[in-house]
């Protein structure tokens, strides 16, 4: 019997420079992460590294805010978004 393979998830960035009403529109209507599929549309207060991996928990509808004292103040949210 072969073993199964693992399925490696695929990843799309789309950028959109014009960024009009009807492409953020299609692309949050297009949000479901129970079906893989997250729309992230950091606004222009995502000027972070820290501030894009919290918006990123929560379009995946996870926890963003981390509880505890953390090196420097911050918190680990990349290592959260990647797990």
């Amino acid at each position: 019997m072969t073993p199964p393979t693992a399925v490696q998830p695929v990843v799309a960035f789309v950028f959109d420079s014009g960024d009009d009403a009807a492409f953020t529109h299609s692309a949050l209507a297009a949000h479901h992460p129970a079906a893989g599929r997250i729309t992230l549309h950091p606004g222009p207060v995502t000027a972070s590294d820290t501030a894009l991996a919290h918006d990123l928990l929560l379009a995946l509808e996870k926890p963003a805010h981390i509880p505890g004292l953390f090196p420097h103040g911050r918190p680990p949210l990349w290592e959260a978004a990647a797990a």
